[in-house]
């Protein structure tokens, strides 16, 4: 595979080779895709030999049944195929390029592994051999648009907005940006937070998608006991470093990766307004 490493929009070539001829092939192609890794929700099954032991218990789901659960998988999604021209039923070797997507989901051992894929189809056993490379995705691959904050919890007693310089971060890169309080209210005093999200997100094609959720980053404490007082808005800088080894954002066939920035403000005393949650989506690249 020459390059082994591309961005989106690059041409990759592999050239293939042989120690010896293989004989009685009727066709070569080489396919270019990705392996795509995700998790999926199993279905429960009834055991017959339990059920036909008691009908009566079978109808209202009690016997021999299990309620199924999750499962790791990988499935190829196949980009485009082509055919490699063969004068006899030898295969002696050949060569195919492939320009890399725009869309394409980066590398990563949690969502694509990029592959191009060799098929022999023989008057015997047919072969099959990969070749890896591997797709980065760079700032310049992204558009640069800052999503909605969203609030996930609370009820806006008090206001919190997210502002960052940018919505395109590299992985390891250290954010750095505000929280701005804004009170409705007089409330009680609240303490500030700041955390990263993660989520991996399952919805395969053919199987039943189990259900995940954001996985919260180490927290990033601001300020404790803010006072809260109406008509008197806070702006609070924070640095919040994303991780060495994160998996870039990803929209694949099975399963995506989506990242975001959270703030959170606690109320204090046991009789203020529920936990404020916001969250603002980000994009995380290779490089």
């Amino acid at each position: 595979m020459t390059p082994g490493v591309v961005f989106p929009r690059q041409v990759v070539t592999a050239t293939i080779t042989t120690s010896a001829p293989i004989d009685r092939v009727t066709s070569a192609a080489v396919g270019w895709g990705y392996t795509n890794f995700y998790r999926y929700h199993w279905a429960g099954h009834t055991d017959s030999a339990a059920a036909a032991m008691n009908d009566d218990l079978l109808l209202i789901g009690e016997v021999g049944t299990n309620h199924g659960g999750d499962r790791e998988t990988d499935d190829w999604v196949n980009v485009t195929t082509a055919e490699l021209p063969t004068a006899t039923d030898e295969f002696t070797g050949g060569s195919a390029q492939f320009r890399v997507p725009s869309w394409a989901p980066p590398s990563s051992k949690e969502i694509a592994r990029w592959l191009c894929r060799l098929t022999l189809e023989r008057d015997g056993r047919d072969v099959t051999q990969d070749g890896e490379f591997t797709v980065l995705i760079g700032r310049d691959d992204v558009d640069d648009i800052a999503d909605p904050l969203e609030r996930y919890a609370g009820s806006g007693e008090t206001g919190l907005d997210i502002v960052l310089p940018a919505s395109v971060f590299v992985a390891g890169e250290v954010i750095r940006g505000c929280v701005d309080v804004i009170p409705s209210r007089d409330l009680p005093n609240g303490d500030l937070a700041v955390f990263y999200q993660r989520h991996r997100d399952s919805h395969p094609l053919t199987r039943r998608p189990c259900n995940t959720g954001p996985v919260d980053g180490p927290i990033i404490q601001l300020n404790k006991l803010i006072p809260l007082r109406a008509g008197v808005p806070y702006s609070i800088p924070f640095e919040l470093p994303l991780p060495a080894d994160a998996v870039p954002t990803t929209a694949a066939v099975h399963s995506s990766i989506s990242w975001s920035v959270a703030a959170r403000l606690f109320y204090a005393g046991f009789t203020g307004p529920t936990t404020e949650r916001v969250r603002r989506g980000i994009v995380v690249v290779s490089r």
